[in-house]
């Protein structure tokens, strides 16, 4: 897997696209399971595909300013070509804002592919020929659910899909609305690190005529920058490019790297709210541990798989202690040390496939991504047993 500094060599702006960067699986060596081993479940939980914007106001953010500075004729020949960049990606979203695209559903089916390829015999067992999907209620979690159970029915046409979706798992797998309280400490982090770091009076000066009359089109300097960034990022992969290129690659970097360390603070293990922000998420713990349970038990279950939201992976990986997520870092340690680019990219994964030995044990190997991973807490991955990690799991949530 590929971190920041190294995809930089590579472009310099897909390096830093953080959680708006499109998947990219997580290659690494197969450890095979200890002799005598076979796997029979699978507990899964992955965050929806590449996506159009959330809404309307997402884009509005860049598009409404822009288009007042037009309105008073402030806008440079640069101002001019974001401008066009807004009204071109706020085009191509009617009617599917919110949703995934085409590629969020490739992304899906292709994951969906490669675990059935990887793991045929758990989708072939008589005893276990059940697979169960469960979505939060927004659509784009409920479309990557449909596109990775078809591609996996095409793959194991034996298996029964069952599915459900709604608020009642959104409650469970994401919860995001309950995090809110600590959504503002991470912007005014933000903000004062963008006004130490980032060049305002450059940026502003390529795209306004007159840079202390535009200040009176928008409210947040911060917010301004972020919006190229955010929206730039998720418009160069529906093909248009001008927003992300307004940023200098530079520019890009800093932003990126001020808004990493933003969602780090709001939605991770973070030293400043991370145990309180982390255990929001012990619903969605004790439901892997209570489904991994049955079965072990002797379900019908070949496979659970989840479909979620960032703001609530990330969380719940924190939470977990995964390999990538287990330190506890200021807003300020988190550069350089925690990338979202690798560790939540669109349609990112965490597989736990449980195999089964010959005198009735169970180990579960750990991956991320689809590659290898592990617990750090629990010592070298990807395999452990399930008494030890379930021991572990069940130790975290609070009781």
């Amino acid at each position: 897997m590929l971190n920041g500094s190294a995809l930089l060599a590579q472009d310099p702006y897909d390096a830093w696209k953080g959680v708006y960067h499109p998947y990219h699986q997580n290659v690494t060596a197969s450890t095979p399971a200890p002799r005598g081993y076979k796997p029979f479940y699978i507990s899964h939980i992955g965050r929806h595909g590449s996506r159009c914007p959330v809404t309307p106001g997402y884009v509005g953010n860049g598009l409404t300013p822009l288009l007042k500075a037009d309105s008073l004729g402030l806008l440079t020949a640069e101002g001019k070509r974001l401008l066009k960049g807004f009204r071109q990606l706020d085009s191509a979203s009617q009617g599917t804002y919110g949703l995934i695209n085409e590629l969020g559903a490739r992304e899906q089916q292709e994951i969906a592919r490669r675990m059935a390829a990887a793991y045929p015999r758990v989708f072939r067992q008589k005893d276990r020929d059940s697979v169960a999907c469960y979505s939060t209620h927004k659509q784009r979690a409920i479309l990557s659910m449909t596109n990775f159970a078809a591609a996996l029915a095409s793959s194991a046409p034996k298996v029964h899909i069952g599915f459900v979706a709604g608020e009642k798992y959104y409650d469970i797998m994401c919860r995001e609305e309950l995090a809110a309280p600590g959504l503002k400490g991470g912007s005014r982090k933000a903000d004062r690190a963008m006004a130490e770091r980032f060049d305002y009076d450059g940026f502003y000066s390529r795209i306004f005529t007159d840079v202390e009359l535009a200040h009176t089109c928008f409210k947040s300097d911060r917010l301004m920058v972020e919006t190229c960034f955010t929206n730039g990022s998720v418009a160069d992969y529906m093909g248009i490019p001008d927003i992300m290129l307004s940023l200098t690659p530079e520019e890009f970097r800093i932003a990126a790297s001020i808004y990493n360390a933003k969602q780090y603070y709001q939605h991770c293990g973070s030293s400043e709210q991370g145990e309180w922000r982390m255990h929001i998420m012990d619903p969605l713990l004790l439901d892997f541990i209570d489904r991994a349970d049955a079965a072990v038990s002797g379900s019908r279950i070949a496979a659970d798989l989840r479909f979620s939201h960032d703001v609530g992976l990330m969380p719940f990986f924190s939470l977990i202690g995964l390999e990538g997520y287990s330190e506890r870092l200021s807003f300020e340690e988190v550069e350089g040390r925690w990338d979202s680019t690798d560790m939540m990219p669109m349609a990112a994964n965490l597989q736990l496939v449980f195999y089964r030995g010959r005198k009735g044990d169970v180990l579960v190997k750990v991956l991320f991504n689809e590659g290898e991973s592990s617990f750090p807490a629990l010592g070298p991955g990807p395999y452990y047993s399930w008494e030890r990690l379930r021991s572990y799991l069940s130790s975290i949530v609070n009781k």
